[in-house]
């Protein structure tokens, strides 16, 4: 019985981890284009550099991503490409409770997510 309450009070962390959706948008980013500075993450993701900042190191120290110096500046990269794939399964688990969304633009979301991810990448 121990070790279930630990195994799910750090599966309830991560998942508050997980629980924002630009974090989540991080993680598709780099899924799918791979290595990506701050500046790069928040162009493309149109958001705030300091904010992008803030939840990289939150990423990061979950060891969610991993962070490597290039220069001036730093990239930042899955850890695991599995997390993608599971948030992939997020997608389906939540297809249903989705309100104002249609089954083509949710099929759109899904293909833009698993089309993203390269399994030979990690």
């Amino acid at each position: 019985m121990p070790n279930r309450k630990i195994v799910a009070r750090e599966l309830a962390g991560f998942l508050k981890v997980l629980a924002h959706p630009d974090r989540i948008l991080i993680v598709q980013l780099l899924a799918s284009r791979g290595q990506h500075s701050v500046s790069s993450i928040a162009e493309s993701l149109e958001l705030p550099p300091t904010r992008v900042s803030q939840h990289l190191s939150t990423l990061r120290t979950n060891r969610l991503v991993d962070e490597t110096p290039r220069g001036r500046e730093r990239l930042y990269d899955l850890s695991s490409s599995r997390l993608a794939w599971w948030l992939v399964e997020g997608v389906d688990f939540i297809a249903n409770n989705i309100h104002g969304v249609t089954d083509e633009q949710l099929e759109d979301a899904r293909k833009l997510w698993v089309g993203a991810f390269s399994p030979s990448r990690h």
